[in-house]
């Protein structure tokens, strides 16, 4: 966990493995998705109901808190959204197609009423005031491609795709700074955006910085496995 320029680590009291993390709009706090959907609280945190006591058709993969309010949106595999505090209800990708996908990430704007819902092949659902900039999947051939996470630029006017392999695909009016991809094959697993760039997170801990922002370190070498970032 970061919070402001302190670094600290906390014992996660989970009921099954964690699969995402988001942080507070104070940056002071951070909310932890497990497998079974229950999420735990840290720091200035407030847990507002979770998933681990419903019947759930697929798994819980990643959960946003609200950048206006608090609350947080949590999505499955099939991309249904469960809603929790003053986050709203914006309907999911089961209410707006027909057709199946593999779920992966929900991104909000930076207002809070809108969101975004990506699926592994980089397919793109907008939702509410989130803007639609194409989609990686009408782009790029999808054999073998899997997209890891997504990450809407700061000022609103685009995104960023991150897949497996360390690959960065910006859409609309968002700059794109490089890819740890063109340093050798990694196993990406985590995209974090900043103002005037982005940092991309492998398996290991690596973080590999592109554009004008800082690189603080890595817990590359302690023996962690990463699995999510914020």
């Amino acid at each position: 966990m970061h919070f402001h320029e302190e670094v600290s680590e906390v014992n996660l009291e989970l009921r099954s493995h964690p699969v995402a993390i988001t942080t507070t709009r104070d940056g002071q706090g951070c909310l932890v998705l497990d497998g079974s959907g229950f999420i735990g609280a840290y720091g200035t945190a407030r847990s507002l109901g979770d998933l681990s006591s419903l019947d759930l058709v697929a798994p819980p993969v990643d959960i946003a808190a609200s950048p206006t309010g608090v609350g947080y949106w949590v999505i499955d595999s099939d991309g249904s959204v469960f809603s929790f505090g003053n986050a709203p209800f914006l309907e999911g990708i089961p209410q707006a197609t027909e057709n199946a996908v593999s779920a992966v990430k929900i991104e909000p704007t930076v207002e809070g009423d809108g969101y975004w819902i990506v699926d592994r092949r980089g397919g793109v659902h907008s939702f509410g005031s989130a803007s639609f900039y194409g989609a990686l999947v009408d782009d790029r051939p999808v054999e073998g491609l899997r997209v890891v996470d997504f990450a809407a630029g700061l000022g609103g006017r685009g995104y960023l795709f991150l897949d497996s392999d360390g690959q960065v695909y910006p859409f609309g009016d968002v700059p794109y700074f490089g890819s740890p991809a063109l340093l050798g094959r990694v196993d990406a697993v985590g995209l974090i955006s900043r103002p005037d760039g982005y940092l991309v997170v492998d398996a290991r801990g690596a973080v590999t910085a592109f554009g004008d922002v800082a690189n603080l370190g890595s817990p590359v070498g302690l023996g962690v496995s990463v699995l999510a970032v914020a």
